[in-house]
């Protein structure tokens, strides 16, 4: 059976379970009972894991959980995420994901806002992390009934909290077996009872406040994400030989459609065991189809490029001549032209010789990787090609339930983020801003009608971006009218709640984060100049400038205190990596501030560019078959191999 494409999830899923019950769904490594024990991949068919999704959503329903209700799952992505997210629509019930790293304020909010009546931690540690303030009782969560934890501490008792004892997975599943006797079929009754328009999940996205914003995402949202899929991307794909490696936060959009694509798509998904473990991971499953952000591919390329540079002359020759061939057979296609016999011939041979080993680093049968949450460098897609992984970049939005546009086999412009896809209606608005009218938008944020209604008017999804559509019809993203950061890494950070917390110093004047695109959060400082000049006068610090003052170990040492105070309350990805301190303060003439002395972003991260630079590691040269363009050319024709 190839593709499985009904009107709600749950119907995808039983048809997928009915359809290909033996098929291997999953592949993940336990942990071992002991230190000592090396891990080992367990598969898991459709079937099997039908009937534990079948337990757990037994045992969800006997503590309580009704047609409506939500439940929170804080976890990093594993086998037991999609497994319980299945469980939570079994019940009837509504998914709501939390980032394992969001900060405990978040935490609290989002459990707090959505009304979640259970949450599913991961571990200990997060369960640790939730209840490590005494602050944290029954009238911090007046809807939480009870507490599930994934994995069952092997040396202690499981925690009392003040919702009772927590209990197991495993003690759920238990539970579920039990219940599931009285009324077997419950379960599949309730997956197909789902109606299109009912809620699938509520994910919270950062906005430009402090609080998250509940997006309300239906099964017709995620199926119609789904059917575009598998238009776009179906003649690529064989389902029987897919097998994917997945490592995105499932709590991500991108994530989220992820989890849900293998009912669909009936391919293999293996979970890799850390962030830390990917590359290794990656050897041992060989995927054939990634989710990834832009900032697993600069780290390649990076990796590949110093690689590269540290070899004897003579590779670093061959290399070089290799992707010089490499451009010359790519400019060729993408210019609708047939490339001659003899670069054919040429980059044939540069694969074999020179590429294939940059190939393996990524399991050596990697057909396409879709990537989406950040946008992804020109020349990076370039190189990428040439070597022969295939990147299929894609934009979308929490808002439109994951993408709307996509790049697709023979059909790529690097620089744009693809095609609208073909359900989708894509317009500029007059001050260039991205419009959308789809089945994919969203119903609303959770509880925020205002914010709702700023957004979707008329029947258009203002997304707050600015672009264009190019006469070929791809959407190339050109500004934000948003102020949300996004990083290489694909994280949305709200950079507003971050300035406050270190801008309430008196010593800080001004204080504005950098990071879109980039790998971490550094930020630009200005001091209140009186307020530092007294500062040094009081502690007895010698200084003939200022200038010379705020680059005072003292000072330094100081305003980075201030920065670790701030970065004990912030998710890991949110922390501020470097810094630098300006001698001048941010003004209204100089360009840095509006008329309303709010922070002019954009001005700033291009006015103070080569100061930024400095707080980054050089990115590396491109090969030299991969110049920079200009008018869809490139500025230096290739040179031939000297001999």
């Amino acid at each position: 059976m190839g593709f499985i494409l009904r009107s709600t999830v749950g119907e995808t899923f039983l048809a997928r379970v009915t359809g290909t019950p033996d098929r291997v769904a999953f592949q993940y490594k336990p942990k071992p009972l002991f230190t000592d024990q090396a891990a080992t991949w367990k598969r898991v068919t459709f079937s099997e894991f039908y009937l534990a999704a079948r337990d757990i959503s037994f045992g969800l329903m006997k503590l309580g959980v009704a047609p409506g209700d939500k439940v929170a799952l804080l976890s990093n992505t594993r086998y037991e995420w999609p497994l319980c997210d299945i469980a939570i629509l079994g019940a009837r019930g509504i998914t709501v994901p939390i980032y394992a790293s969001n900060t405990l304020e978040d935490i609290k909010y989002i459990i707090t806002h959505s009304e979640s009546k259970i949450l599913i931690v991961e571990d200990v540690t997060q369960l640790k992390k939730l209840f490590a303030k005494q602050s944290a009782d029954r009238k911090s969560f007046p809807h939480l009934k009870r507490i599930v934890l994934l994995d069952s501490p092997a040396s202690e008792p499981l925690t009392e909290t003040p919702f009772g004892e927590v209990i197991s997975l495993d003690s759920l599943k238990k539970l579920g077996h039990e219940n599931e006797r009285r009324s077997p079929a419950h379960f599949s009754d309730n997956l197909n009872a789902a109606k299109p328009s009912d809620l699938l999940t509520i994910c919270y996205t950062s906005g430009t406040t402090s609080q998250p914003k509940g997006a309300m995402i239906t099964h017709e949202n995620m199926m119609s994400v789904l059917e575009d899929c598998v238009e776009s991307l179906g003649k690529h794909i064989v389902p029987e030989h897919e097998v994917l490696l997945s490592f995105l936060p499932f709590s991500h959009i991108l994530g989220k459609v992820e989890s849900m694509a293998i009912y669909a798509f009936g391919w293999q998904e293996a979970f890799a065991e850390s962030v830390d473990q990917l590359m290794s991971n990656i050897r041992e499953i060989r995927p054939t189809i990634i989710f990834a952000v832009p900032r697993i591919f600069e780290k390649a390329y990076s990796l590949i490029s110093n690689d590269v540079a540290s070899s004897p002359s003579a590779y670093r020759r061959l290399f070089n001549w290799a992707t010089h061939v490499g451009a010359e057979y790519f400019g060729a296609i993408h210019a609708k032209k047939a490339p001659s016999v003899g670069t054919k011939a040429e980059y044939i041979l540069a694969r074999n010789l020179v590429f294939k080993a940059a190939s393996d680093r990524f399991g050596g049968r990697l057909n396409f990787a879709i990537c989406g949450g950040a946008p992804l460098p020109r020349e990076i897609g370039e190189f990428s090609q040439i070597i022969g992984l295939r990147i299929l970049e894609g934009y979308g939005l929490t808002e439109t339930c994951g993408p709307i546009t996509l790049n697709i086999p023979g059909q790529t412009r690097f620089g744009s983020v693809g095609r609208p896809m073909s359900e989708v209606s894509i317009r500029i608005a007059s001050d260039g801003e991205i419009l959308v009218k789809s089945k994919k938008v969203f119903t609303g944020y959770y509880k925020r009608p205002e914010e709702t209604a700023e957004c979707l008017k008329d029947g258009w999804l203002h997304t707050g971006d600015i672009g264009i559509l190019d006469p070929e019809g791809f959407v190339r993203i050109t500004d934000r009218k948003k102020d949300i950061i996004i990083t290489s890494g694909g994280k949305n950070i709200a950079p507003l709640k971050i300035e406050q917390l270190v801008a309430k110093h008196s010593l800080v004047e001004h204080f504005a984060i950098h990071g879109n695109g980039r790998p971490y959060l550094t930020a630009l400082l200005t001091l209140n100049k009186g307020q530092t000049i007294q500062y040094a006068n009081e502690n007895r610090i010698l200084f003939s400038e200022y200038s010379e003052l705020i680059k005072h170990p003292r000072i330094l040492s100081l305003i980075q205190k201030i920065l670790d105070e701030a970065n004990v309350e912030l998710a890991s990805y949110e922390t501020i990596k470097k810094f630098m301190i300006l001698p001048h303060e941010f003004t209204i003439e100089g360009g840095e501030l509006t008329p309303s002395l709010k922070l002019r972003r954009k001005f700033i991260d291009e006015h103070y560019k080569p100061l930024l630079d400095t707080m980054y590691p050089p990115a590396p040269p491109p090969p030299q078959g991969i110049q920079k363009r200009r008018s869809g050319k490139l500025l230096t024709k290739p040179k031939k191999l000297d001999t």
